[in-house]
């Protein structure tokens, strides 16, 4: 018995040393960028005004760095618009990976000397960014094997365990959008799975290998979320919803057309402090007070902000108002790319007003 035990611990061992050993080397080919701009020292400037309101200003170097951190929130969602048509085998599990990589190495670049180092941020990019890997790294190999040969039983039909796969998948996609990703509640998806979905049906090994796959998938993510909220709720607390932010070129009505948004207080005729929700909601926000006309003077105390869009892959900035930063291309749709763009605060508003029909606003990052 003890024999059998220490040799099982060996195998573990000898798994979790494989698994660094892939993830190192991932992180070693993704680690390159190519940077079309960068920035200086000159243009990065303090808010001329900060008001004396509690958690009103928060750092600036906070919009580069949750950049990387989004692009797991844009994988999942390409993997569910993936796997909404197509089996998940297909899915390009690697190159997501070295891309993550990739887009942090630019950030980290962009910033480098620029702005204090922010040990804590930049840990848990390392951190999120190894776990990512792991995730896509083990689903990757299991999906491109075992997932594939089951694929092949079916005659590459999608069961009833596919479809179900792909709805949770967009519902978490969906969810990150707007809160953390370990709020998720993946433990109910288990219960789903065996409720929602028959015993017994057509392509019998394709279902029970998906039923034993998405079971052991969804409670480790369980056992893993539960594990990240404690020690984020830990380290960080909780994080705040509501982000602030002055306004010029604005009135009472037009602000009171935008819902979420609340008036702090009034600096002048047409300038206001205003409080609006964060992360995903703010792009919206943003987008819908620019069509108003009104302008930003700062968000959250800073000058600069960091915003991406979706736009095809001959696509060339005109706009004088913004800076490209980098680019990277969408892994399931080869002919677009996610582009990177800096602009000043006050600029914003024009910027967003200057987007063409074919470009796509995806997120502007709200410290």
């Amino acid at each position: 018995m003890i024999r059998w035990f220490r040799r099982a611990l060996r195998i573990v061992f000898a798994a979790l040393l494989v698994l660094l050993l892939v993830i190192a080397s991932e992180i070693a080919i993704g680690w390159r960028c190519q940077l079309d701009g960068r920035l200086l020292s000159s243009e990065i400037t303090t808010a001329r005004i900060t008001p004396t309101i509690k958690d009103y200003s928060r750092p600036e170097d906070d919009t580069f760095l949750s950049y990387p951190e989004w692009y797991i929130v844009w994988s999942y969602q390409e993997k569910a618009d993936f796997q909404e048509h197509h089996l998940p085998s297909g899915f390009p599990f690697f190159r997501a990976v070295r891309q993550y990589w990739g887009s942090y190495c630019c950030i980290f670049r962009l910033i480098r000397g620029q702005y204090p180092f922010n040990g804590g941020e930049q840990l848990m990019l390392v951190v999120i960014g190894s776990s990512f890997s792991a995730e896509y790294i083990l689903k990757g190999a299991y999906e491109k094997t075992v997932g594939r040969l089951s694929e092949w039983s079916s005659q590459y039909d999608a069961t009833d365990e596919d479809h179900f796969a792909y709805r949770v998948a967009r519902e978490y996609a969906d969810f990150v959008h707007v809160r953390p990703f370990y709020e998720f509640h993946f433990a109910q998806q288990v219960k789903h799975l065996w409720l929602e979905t028959s015993l017994f049906g057509s392509h019998p090994v394709r279902k029970w290998e998906r039923k034993l796959f998405l079971t052991t998938d969804y409670a480790a993510e369980s056992f893993y979320c539960w594990v990240i909220e404690k020690l984020t709720r830990l380290t960080y607390g909780t994080e705040p919803s509501l982000t602030y932010a002055s306004v010029l070129h604005a009135t009472q009505e037009q602000l009171a057309e935008v819902p979420e948004i609340n008036t702090v207080s009034q600096l002048g005729q047409t300038a206001f402090i205003i409080k609006t929700p964060r992360y995903q909601a703010f792009t919206g926000q943003a987008s819908a007070l620019a069509i108003r006309g009104i302008d930003f003077s700062d968000i959250a105390g800073n000058s600069r902000i960091l915003i991406s869009v979706l736009v095809p892959s001959s696509w060339h900035s005109t706009n004088v108002d913004e800076k490209v930063l980098f680019a990277t291309p969408i892994l399931t749709e080869p002919n677009w790319r996610r582009v990177v763009i800096v602009c000043d605060v006050r600029s914003l508003s024009n910027v967003l007003r200057a987007l063409a029909i074919d470009e796509k606003l995806e997120h502007i990052y709200d410290y």
